[in-house]
């Protein structure tokens, strides 16, 4: 078996090996160039008690995941600030999850009825090769703030397997299991739904089991686990979902909307060759939409295919509760901030989607066996295609403008997207193009602060210092907390010979961002005289 795995691994990540040439892009800027946190261990105790946006002052988040900030203390310490070894740790759980899919597949196929055959070719390794070179991974695996879902879901998968090995007659294991899954759960709150699998996977293939009911007990370490760390995100969050998304949805509009998410996970899965960072959220109003009536009818199909495998076919069944489970957190639109939809939140799915493959695949060796043959020349065409696939979307990811290039064209509408891509124009230099962006971010949304303060970055690189002002002025209004807007608000008036003015807003800015090393820096300048 140890030759596969190598091969795997080589796979794996030759898919990537272009993601390492690639930048620090989006978030990767805030959370690792300008997070503190990161540069000295002295900050640990803040990192656990703390959500995960804290060490920027006024931003508040509902996400709390600590061990994301010691993984990236740890690059730090290995690789500077080198984006390539950032790069690389996502590459390596990858590769580390991709065996996991592995084994886990090739455990329930042998273990359940299939036995699948000693050869590459086999079931397990088809779906783990599937899973290895799948694009939908991208956004996890080549963007480095995507960490969370590749650690968490190498945990999660570790923690399963473990226990499967437990549950095989491995007593050894089960405390490892329980120790994966509490690392996962510090990584990303969907590593909660690993007990859920676990009790599915017990009540499938161990409820005729004698020692069932003492199965039961292995629960509560899980739960334990789950109890503690809700209680650690509280004390750090002060409240479980501090933040509101959406205050424009009532609750209708709330549940109604996970139909059309639950089908755009689907045909994201299913065909996963149209990716986009920023896939806009417009929400439905009625069931009766069109987009109602077809995401309620796969939904239905979905749910009539679970009853049918409940009665034939268990594995099937359990390759369905994989998928839909890790993406239950995914449907609470309220609690999601940003977009609700995101393809990174479809990693750990995926691998009930690989399984089910392979037991299609394990079912036509037996079933049709003339055909198996070329089914598997199928499968292994459909694996060319994604690596290729995945190969020219790590491109796309090697910087911020050919990023929000990208994202701007597939979502034109997006006024986040706009005012990134207007970033990007204006670290090029390329002015009178990021004020056009900006421009078309405000038609979208007129109230959108940020985009009105880099609308005035723009205005004093070309200097034009008063319509600067003007705009750092109008995106205070919308945002009197907006740290950044005070400091270049401050710097302009500083530029045009008002000090006092200029003293006032570096102190604002001070006020909401203490550690703002270049408001101190103008600050004493300004107070030394």
């Amino acid at each position: 078996m140890l030759m596969p795995i190598v091969m795997l691994l080589f796979v794996s990540f030759a898919v990537y090996f272009n993601a390492l040439l690639g930048d620090f892009v989006f978030d990767d800027k805030t959370q690792i160039l300008e997070n503190p946190w990161i540069s000295d261990i002295s900050n640990i105790p803040a990192i656990f008690s703390s959500s995960v946006w804290s060490f920027r002052l006024g931003i508040p988040t509902n996400y709390y995941r600590p061990l994301m900030h010691i993984l990236y203390m740890l690059s730090y310490y290995l690789f500077g600030l080198k984006p390539w070894g950032f790069h690389l740790v996502n590459v390596l759980f990858h590769c580390g999850a991709a065996v996991l899919v592995f084994l886990i597949v090739r455990k329930l196929l042998t273990t359940y009825g299939v036995m699948p055959s000693p050869v590459y070719l086999s079931p397990p390794f088809i779906a783990a090769l599937l899973f290895a070179s799948h694009p939908i991974h991208t956004e996890a695996v080549t963007w480095i703030a995507g960490l969370p879902d590749v650690a968490f879901t190498f945990f999660y998968l570790l923690s399963l397997y473990c226990y499967m090995l437990f549950r095989g007659g491995a007593k050894r294991v089960y405390l490892f299991s329980i120790l994966s899954f509490s690392v996962s759960t510090f990584f990303k709150e969907p590593a909660l739904t690993l007990p859920i699998i676990l009790i599915v996977y017990d009540y499938l293939f161990k409820k005729g089991d004698k020692t069932i009911r003492s199965a039961l007990k292995t629960y509560i370490p899980y739960i334990v686990v789950s109890s503690c760390y809700l209680l650690v995100r509280y004390n750090a969050l002060r409240s479980f979902v501090p933040i509101a998304s959406y205050p424009g949805l009532n609750t209708y509009q709330v549940i109604i909307n996970v139909f059309p998410l639950f089908r755009a996970y689907l045909t994201s899965l299913l065909w996963p060759f149209d990716l986009n960072l920023w896939h806009t959220f417009h929400p439905i109003n009625s069931l009766v939409e069109a987009q109602g009536v077809i995401s309620l009818g796969v939904t239905v199909i979905f749910f009539i295919a679970a009853v049918t495998a409940y009665r034939k076919d268990t594995v099937i069944l359990f390759c369905l509760f994989l998928f839909v489970v890790p993406l239950l957190p995914a449907f609470y639109i309220k609690g999601i901030s940003g977009k609700p939809f995101a393809e990174r939140y479809l990693y750990l799915p995926s691998v009930g989607f690989v399984l089910l493959l392979a037991i299609f695949l394990s079912w036509a060796k037996v079933k049709l066996p003339r055909a198996a043959v070329g089914i598997t020349v199928v499968f292994l065409m459909v694996i060319g295609v994604y690596s290729v696939s995945t190969i020219i979307r790590n491109n796309i990811w090697k910087d911020d403008f050919t990023l929000w290039t990208d994202t701007v064209k597939k979502s034109p509408d997006s006024e986040d997207a706009r005012n990134n891509l207007a970033n990007a124009y204006a670290s090029k230099g390329l002015l009178d193009m990021a004020i056009a962006e900006c421009q078309a971010a405000l038609r979208l949304n007129p109230n959108y602060a940020e985009a009105y303060n880099n609308l005035g970055v723009a205005y004093a690189s070309k200097g034009l210092p008063d319509i600067a002002i003007a705009e750092y002025q109008t995106a205070l209004r919308l945002n009197p907390l907006y740290a950044e807007a005070h400091l270049n608000l401050g710097l302009s008036y500083f530029a045009k010979g008002s000090v006092d003015m200029a003293q006032r807003e570096f102190e604002l800015d001070l006020a909401i961002k203490p550690d703002d090393y270049m408001a101190r820096q103008f600050l004493n300048f300004i107070t030394s005289k």
